[in-house]
């Protein structure tokens, strides 16, 4: 499989009232997603909560996302964990199950040196898909240079595309693609707030959780296509959306609420702990939809 281009949506993971995972509702989104066009899509992801479930629930998960899509888009399933042998255990559990690749962050705190390459290879030896390079040092605590992450992929060639999220984003993907020399693509996340300038200096597209992928579809099919115009209208459009969801310590309650109201959940709770928004951030979400008239260029679905 050569390096992602496109959207992959990286799904959420919705829950019952009383924490459970919520499996109606997890078929529906990922039904609905596949419908808005996206390149694949992305389980287990920190905007997924990976890191709150349990190990029989991820493989619950990662076994209904697999029926539902019966091949119809290429998933790549997170397997970080701080440990090897948990990495590579998860890593054959996502291939057995039928995944197009895995999604690998550094262990916490593990800076890139000899420890962190050797992570690496004992997990691409382990397996025969892709890895995809996760660089957001929120989640870890490990801060990846350009140089850092180009010599990983060249010690590692089944690193097949890095998702870069760590800012400036637009620069860093230029400065990392020039050390690349093709080896890997990089796609982008930050919920897609700096997608267009991802594109403008070589991105192949991004992978995140907005709520709206068909948005980010469409940015994409149209910057594909080399109407640039209809990507950056579209874009700027949306814009205030994608800032809006993006809000630091928030944005992953933001988008389910948004999923909750699309019809595409039933319920937007997080599992604990977790953020909960005020009836502040739900009126300042209806008047950023109002202003955009999202709900007409994009119907609730259910």
């Amino acid at each position: 499989m050569p390096g992602l281009r496109g959207v992959y949506n990286i799904l959420s993971t919705p829950f019952r009232p009383d924490g459970a995972i919520d499996e109606v509702s997890l078929r529906r989104l990922t039904e609905a997603t596949i419908g808005m066009g996206v390149d694949g899509i992305t389980i287990l992801g920190v905007a997924g909560e990976a890191q709150k479930l349990l190990q029989e629930e991820r493989r619950r998960l990662i076994e209904i996302v697999m029926e539902v899509t019966a091949g119809r888009v290429p998933i790549i399933v997170g397997t970080s964990h701080d440990g090897t042998e948990a990495t590579i255990a998860a890593s054959r559990e996502a291939q057995a199950a039928g995944a197009a690749g895995v999604m690998v962050a550094p262990p916490t705190f593990l800076q890139p040196g000899p420890a962190l390459t050797r992570h690496y290879e004992r997990v691409a030896a382990a397996i025969d898909i892709p890895i995809v390079l996760q660089d957001f040092p929120p989640v870890n605590g490990v801060t990846l240079s350009p140089r850092a992450m180009a010599d990983l992929v060249r010690a590692v060639p089944a690193i097949t595309t890095i998702k870069l999220e760590d800012p400036p984003t637009p620069q860093r993907t230029a400065q990392t693609l020039e050390l690349l020399e093709g080896r890997a693509t990089i796609v982008g996340g930050l919920g897609g707030m700096y997608m267009l300038d991802e594109l403008r200096r070589g991105a192949s597209g991004t992978m995140t959780g907005f709520a709206y992928p068909e948005i980010l579809v469409r940015i994409w099919r149209a910057w594909e296509s080399g109407d640039r115009a209809e990507a950056e209208a579209t874009y700027y459009r949306y814009l205030p959306l994608l800032v809006f969801e993006g809000q630091p310590k928030l944005g992953v309650a933001i988008r389910k609420e948004i999923l909750r109201r699309r019809g595409l959940i039933d319920c937007a709770v997080l599992r604990e702990p977790g953020p909960r928004l005020d009836d502040g951030i739900r009126e300042d979400l209806e008047a950023t939809l109002r202003a955009l008239a999202i709900d007409d260029a994009y119907p609730p679905l259910g």
